[in-house]
């Protein structure tokens, strides 16, 4: 519970430290994306990185006016440095498939990789990739580098396009002034659209009967992929069961999805897994899963969505087990924190 504590702490200290001043989006970078697929490899006490693929995502639908996350929540925090000037030109946080895994008992005991990726502004000039772990006292500690040599773009990989149905949820306007939420059905087969559907708006009414939501409606947009299965195989490789909880799932391979969701624009991915088990997971800043039309409560949906937008409400691992035991969160406290993560987008 120390790393909670000392995240909530940080995060009011830091609730009107927002940078106000002009955007140096247009100075440091171009406006697309680059997606860096990582591989995360390690045991409980040892990890390493490496880039295996950078791939032009399309434009650039994330902030840009605050482009320095001030909040440190997740298990990392990674910095984008113009090498020329060593300025901080963009920063965020995340927490990773790998770093739950490695709370688990199967960490002490063998060396294994997972399929990671994070995406950025497009830099104009050289910079500098750094990963930080946020240890348990808050603390960060640099675990990986790595070097983004503008001459080297002939390495980039193009876009990969798809040409699966997306359904519109709801449109508020530009995307880089909102936030934006794809969501990708899982396991729903060609003939399975009317159940897609209305899984999708279950979701999209569910969300936004509270707060914060509720009252910040008009800053999002809603977009739905219905990503057929093939074959009756999982595409965006979902696996329930995950660390040995049954109704727990998440994916060790992120790179499937990631390719699907470029369809269209996001900050936060929804993964809907077509089953009537109940079940589902989250990664702040990464994705959450979800089998929408089994869950016996829509408040699931409000819990998860804050581990993704603002890592409140963490889980917590307290014995050699791995088993998640949830923290509880004055509800002030949760609609205040998600409202200072969203205003780095729409303010």
């Amino acid at each position: 519970m120390k790393r909670l504590v000392i995240s909530f702490l940080t995060m009011l200290l830091l609730l009107t430290s927002c940078n106000s001043k002009k955007s140096d989006f247009g100075k440091f970078f171009i406006d697309k994306t680059l997606r860096i697929n990582l591989i995360h490899s390690g045991n409980d006490t040892e990890e390493s990185f490496k880039a295996k693929y950078i791939y032009d995502d399309g434009p650039w639908y994330g902030r840009t006016r605050h482009l320095v996350n001030p909040y440190h929540l997740g298990d990392y925090y990674y910095e984008l440095r113009d090498v020329e000037s060593d300025k901080v030109i963009y920063s965020d946080g995340v927490s990773t498939y790998f770093s739950q895994w490695q709370k688990t008992l199967e960490a002490k005991i063998v060396k294994k990789s997972f399929n990671e990726s994070i995406r950025i502004p497009y830099p104009a000039n050289d910079a500098r990739l750094i990963m930080y772990r946020i240890d348990s006292l808050d603390v960060m500690h640099e675990v990986w580098e790595y070097v983004i040599d503008k001459r080297a773009k002939v390495l980039i990989e193009p876009p990969v396009y798809h040409n699966n149905r997306i359904v519109r949820l709801l449109d508020n306007g530009d995307p880089k002034k909102k936030v934006d939420i794809v969501i990708l059905g899982d396991g729903y087969g060609a003939d399975e659209t009317q159940a897609f559907d209305a899984d999708a708006m279950h979701f999209y009414k569910s969300l936004f009967q509270y707060e914060p939501y509720k009252s910040r409606k008009s800053d999002f947009n809603i977009h739905a992929i219905q990503i057929a299965s093939e074959n009756g195989r999982n595409r965006i490789n979902t696996s329930d069961g995950t660390f040995g909880h049954d109704r727990y799932v998440l994916t060790p391979n992120e790179w499937p999805f990631r390719e699907l969701a470029t369809q269209s624009p996001y900050d936060y991915v929804v993964i809907l897994i077509n089953t009537d088990k109940n079940c589902g997971g989250s990664l702040y800043n990464t994705y959450i899963t979800t089998a929408i039309h089994s869950q016996p409560d829509d408040y699931v949906i409000n819990h998860e969505m804050g581990h993704h937008i603002a890592g409140v409400a963490d889980e917590f691992y307290l014995n050699d087990d791995a088993q998640p035991i949830d923290s509880v969160l004055l509800s002030h406290d949760y609609e205040e924190i998600i409202n200072k993560v969203l205003d780095l987008y729409t303010k």
